[in-house]
């Protein structure tokens, strides 16, 4: 029997509001990865457990279309296979994000996300903040443990990251990347770059 406690999440789910329900829905809709998968992402130093992190990757086909992807039938010859991955806001599951690992393209489905893993993007507003971890892509992240964001929606960088005192970026050419998704003379983010084994360095 389900307890259905409010701090029971198989009971939220069930609960959701139909958006949630219609989210999950299409992200299920894949398979789930297989083991030469699952090894092959061993290989490039992916833990198995990050590949649940928060919901579990699919392999699914889509057509992309810019920053958004719509789902492939199998018969649709634009159809690419990708990998599929839900977007956590603080507002539970609200999007789908479609990967193509070789070209490293993302893509969103409804348009409501902004990041992989934005829900994290509010334990980093204010000023105790040390920063929060943006990664190119998916696979740098996954690499890293699910530490940080992947931003898909880069015009919006400037809106939804306006109160993030601090990104830190993967490198200096990263930095100077995610310095231009904020308008100049504006206001932006101090951004920060992670160097291996030493402290992070303003990027220039």
């Amino acid at each position: 029997m389900i307890n259905y406690a409010p701090d029971n999440p198989i009971a939220r789910l069930l609960d959701a509001p139909p958006h949630h329900q219609m989210i999950l829905k299409a992200l299920m809709r894949g398979r789930s990865l297989n083991q030469n998968e699952i090894d092959r992402f061993g290989d490039l130093g992916v833990r198995a457990i990050d590949l649940s992190n928060p919901w579990s990757m699919q392999i699914d086909r889509v057509a992309f279309y810019g920053d958004f992807f719509q789902f492939a039938d199998d018969d649709d010859i634009r159809g690419l296979q990708v990998i599929t991955m839900g977007v956590m806001s603080l507002d539970g599951l609200i999007d789908v994000m479609a990967w193509h690992p070789s070209t490293e393209r993302v893509a969103m489905w409804t348009g409501d996300g902004f990041a992989l893993s934005e829900y994290k993007i509010g334990d980093h507003v204010g000023p105790g903040s040390a920063g929060l971890a943006v990664f190119r892509s998916p696979m740098s992240w996954l690499c890293a443990g699910c530490k940080g964001i992947v931003i898909v929606r880069k015009t919006f960088a400037h809106i939804v990251l306006a109160n993030v005192p601090v990104l830190i970026a993967e490198d200096e050419s990263h930095g100077v990347e995610l310095r231009h998704m904020f308008p100049a003379g504006g206001a932006a983010p101090r951004i920060l770059v992670r160097a291996p084994r030493t402290k992070p360095q303003v990027a220039a």
